[in-house]
């Protein structure tokens, strides 16, 4: 990212889910590693994989880093999350979302069993090496999502019919 100096806000999520905000300088190791970026104002949820360390967030944009990123990957990018968003977060008041930091660390992510884990994994390698397609995956890590906070068919129904915005 060439000799950009500067700082900017990041969020670090480890895998029990608790979040800290602190800066980190752009050329840190921290910037070099697998994480998580999204952007602010979206209508939908969008977090992208940074599988090579190769981007450094912008000015309305964040990232996160820590254990079982993959995952947490799923989760945000879920159907339960952005419904859950859809109840905590702001708009920008024309009705786009508002993915932030403080309303993110809203959301309740579940510990996955050591299996449901290595299954997901095996799942987001497949996806990453292009033996399953993204409909493919977002349907795997949907179902997942449902199995782990163990939602009603009822329930799933009501997620999967809610207009979010």
């Amino acid at each position: 990212m060439g000799n950009a100096k500067g700082y900017i806000l990041a969020i670090a999520l480890p895998s029990h889910i608790h979040t800290s905000l602190y800066l980190c300088h752009e050329e840190s190791e921290d910037f070099s590693k697998p994480k998580i970026i999204w952007g602010e104002i979206s209508d939908k949820s969008k977090f992208a994989f940074d599988f090579l360390g190769e981007y450094i967030p912008e000015a309305t944009s964040f990232y996160m880093k820590g254990e079982c990123i993959e995952y947490l990957l799923s989760a945000l990018n879920s159907s339960v999350s952005e419904w859950l968003f859809s109840k905590v977060g702001t708009t920008t008041g024309v009705g786009t979302i508002r993915w932030k930091k403080y309303t993110i660390e809203q959301l309740i992510v579940a510990k996955l069993s050591t299996e449901q884990l290595n299954t997901h994994l095996a799942a987001f390698n497949d996806l990453k090496v292009g033996k399953m397609s993204i409909t493919d995956f977002e349907c795997f890590s949907n179902k997942l999502m449902y199995d782990v906070y163990k939602l009603t068919s009822d329930e799933i129904q009501y997620i999967e019919n809610q207009q979010i915005v």
